[in-house]
């Protein structure tokens, strides 16, 4: 039979492919099955086996229901006739979504009449192609198979089947129609219940994919828990909200969901995060449905507008402090743990920690190790091992040795503390913050060991160049990792020749480079000659070169005349290999004014003092001082940034400061993709 579509004047594109995943495309055809009364779901997914050379991931999907179904007579205006309200039956514009996942679909429904006292089967045809992009809906003509049934029972269903699924030519200009994570094999059931866990968990419905039936035992662990509160808006008008909450096995996150009731089924609006840094790594993970019959259903929706907003967001306050009276009630066991641990001799950041971050991951792997080895018994000296340990691990990025090698910690336990850091970027803030902490630690020192007392036993620049090898980043970042010595052994002779020829010199007061503040158990004090060299790849070197004055000499013309006729020696000798570029430092405790008036740098680069004109050769002049306060600045702004990540890495808890205790209650609400 021939039958044709209808429409009020609503163009087809505007109502199919139109959800804002594919996921949820699939979730409308299972919501028409629920609200066609039916109570199994079968959902049918044939992937992609891995032996197939295939770009497709799913080849076909099946949603069949065991649902009223739609009788022949009724196929006019439940199926054919799009863009009208009617939803008799469960089958509105809904059952259009299969055409976000695949262009062919085939719907085939077994339906019964009451006033004829029979039953029907058709089978309908579609394909998206033959609606075109700008055609009335009414022009398109599709073949049917329609029959009346014989015999006194038959079961009802509605099934559609969607084939030709889109390839990447498609979704690559259409991203709605590419096929999420939530629908692979893997997490399907996983999406499935978390989309329709009362109807699940109440038996309401029973779900199957691919013929295994889901059960709320795979996903819950106990029983949900259900807390009607009373919530007061900013007007004064209350209303009772509920929260389900659902312990589940499958992740270790508390997702939360803001649901509305969509004909009849309690639609997910939008979908958040909770979190906080007291929480127990042992809460597991949960699922908690928020829910009210009085509120706008526009509350929900416009949740995440809640800077814009004054009543969403004192309603998503309102929700946060409602999760964190649950959850801190179930935190009591890690709390008191946690008073203990700080309280403890052996604790290792009694003083300080490089950051927030680490302290936290810290804490919380104490925590888990603590049934094994039972560290807090005062008799259990253990623990001035195992802490240290822990704690440099951590630093060094050695995660899994500790966790698998050494502490030997079960797989469970293993699998929640991976789950903590895949959360954050827990383990590169913490090797950061570790590394600009012992940067600013030997900054200090070496400052010490030239400007302090100490420095007056320092008789030997050997001593200070030995600790200057190790710490070459002063000089420049870019050295860091670079080598102590020059791979060309001619370069390093020549170098060293040159220097011998050009740099030397006495100081007297006609050329104004004698310094005479310096202490006198400094005066005898030499200069200091050290160079590196860092390979920027195999046809690239760049060699530092410091020449570190004596704390007697000041830098002057005489000093800068020097290191300029040095570099264009180093330029100009024909021992000096081509790929290789050369960054002179002249150092020393003092310059003097003509020598100021000399230096006259860049903007951007203010100790610029000469770059030869192939720009193979550069001299940099600075005072000890001024390099060392540099440095200070640079690492001072660096462990600002990282506290700001520090905190940033955490949720921004920071932000959720109107929370009476800091460390004890806060949290943070974060919205996600639903």
């Amino acid at each position: 039979m021939e039958r044709i579509f209808t429409t009020n004047s609503r163009l087809v594109n505007e109502l199919f492919a139109n959800y804002v995943s594919t996921f949820v495309a699939l979730c409308e055809l299972i919501n028409n099955s629920i609200q066609a009364s039916a109570k199994n779901i079968w959902l049918d997914i044939d992937y992609t086996s891995d032996e197939e050379i295939n770009p497709l991931i799913i080849k076909k999907i099946v949603v069949k229901d065991d649902g009223y179904g739609v009788y022949v007579t009724d196929l006019e205006n439940k199926i054919l006739d799009i863009g009208t309200n009617n939803k008799d039956g469960g089958k509105g514009i809904g059952r259009f979504a299969a055409f976000q996942l695949g262009k062919t679909i085939t719907i085939e429904t077994i339906g019964y009449s009451q006033e004829n006292k029979n039953y029907s089967k058709v089978i309908l045809p579609l394909s998206f192609d033959s609606f075109g992009k700008n055609i009335n809906v009414s022009e398109v003509k599709i073949k049917t198979q329609e029959e009346i049934l014989e015999g006194q029972k038959h079961n009802t269903y509605y099934k559609v089947t969607i084939e030709d699924l889109y390839d990447i030519d498609v979704t690559d200009k259409e991203p709605k129609k590419k096929i999420v994570e939530k629908m692979l094999r893997q997490n399907i059931a996983d999406a499935i219940f978390e989309r329709y866990p009362l109807k699940i968990f109440n038996k309401e419905v029973n779900f199957y994919i691919n013929k295994q039936k889901i059960e709320p035992s795979t996903f819950v662990i106990g029983t949900p828990s259900l807390k009607n509160i009373l919530y007061q808006d900013r007007k004064g008008q209350e209303h009772y909200v509920q929260f389900r909450f659902f312990n589940v096995k499958s992740l270790e996150k508390r997702k939360v969901f803001l649901t509305t009731n969509n004909a009849g089924i309690q639609t997910i609006a939008s979908g958040f995060e909770y979190d906080a840094e007291w929480l127990s790594p042992r809460i597991g993970g949960w699922f908690i449905y928020v829910s009210s019959d009085s509120l706008s259903a526009d509350i929900y929706r416009n949740i995440g507008l809640d800077e814009l907003d004054e009543e969403v967001k004192y309603f998503k306050s309102f929700i946060k402090e409602q999760l964190t009276i649950f959850f801190r009630k179930k935190n009591v066991e890690f709390d008191n743990f946690i008073d203990k641990l700080k309280k403890d001799s052996y604790y290792p950041y009694k003083e300080k920690s490089s950051s927030k971050s680490k302290t936290i991951l810290f804490d919380k792997l104490a925590f888990l190790v603590e049934d094994k080895y039972n560290l807090l018994n005062e008799q259990n000296r253990l623990r001035e091992i195992i802490y240290p340990l822990i704690d440099r691990t951590i630093s060094n990025g050695e995660l899994d040795q500790i966790l698998n090698s050494i502490l030997k910690l079960n797989k469970k336990t293993i699998t929640k503390f991976n789950e903590l850091l895949n959360r954050t970027e827990l383990e590169n803030i913490i090797a950061f913050s570790d590394k600009v902490s012992l940067k600013m630690e030997e900054l200090e020192f070496i400052e010490k060991l030239t400007y302090s007392e100490i420095s007056k036993h320092l008789k030997e620049r050997k001593e200070l160049h030995k600790f200057l090898e190790k710490m070459l980043w002063i000089f420049g970042e870019e050295f860091n990792d670079s080598t102590k010595l020059l791979s060309d052994k001619g370069l390093e002779n020549n170098l060293k020749t040159l220097r011998e020829d050009i740099m030397k010199y006495k100081a007297s007061k006609k050329d104004d480079n004698i310094n005479t503040n310096v202490d006198k158990s400094t005066k005898s004090i030499t200069d200091l000659f050290m160079y590196s060299e860092k390979i920027i790849d195999c046809n690239k070197r760049e060699v530092l070169i410091v020449e570190l004055k004596a704390p007697k000499v000041k830098i002057s013309p005489v000093e800068l005349a020097q290191a300029k006729r040095y570099a264009r020696e180093i330029e100009q000798s024909g021992q000096t290999p081509q790929h290789v570029n050369f960054k002179v430092l002249l150092i020393s405790s003092d310059i003097s004014d003509a020598g100021k008036y000399e230096i006259k740098g860049e903007e951007n680069n203010p100790y610029l003092y000469f770059r030869s004109n192939s720009g193979k050769v550069e001299v940099w002049v600075m005072k000890w001082s001024d390099l060392l306060e540099r440095q200070k600045r640079k690492l001072k702004y660096l462990s600002n940034s990282l506290e700001i990540k520090d905190v940033d890495i955490q949720s921004k808890v920071a932000k959720d400061f109107e929370d009476i205790d800091f460390q004890r209650t806060s949290s943070t609400l974060r919205q996600v993709n639903i």
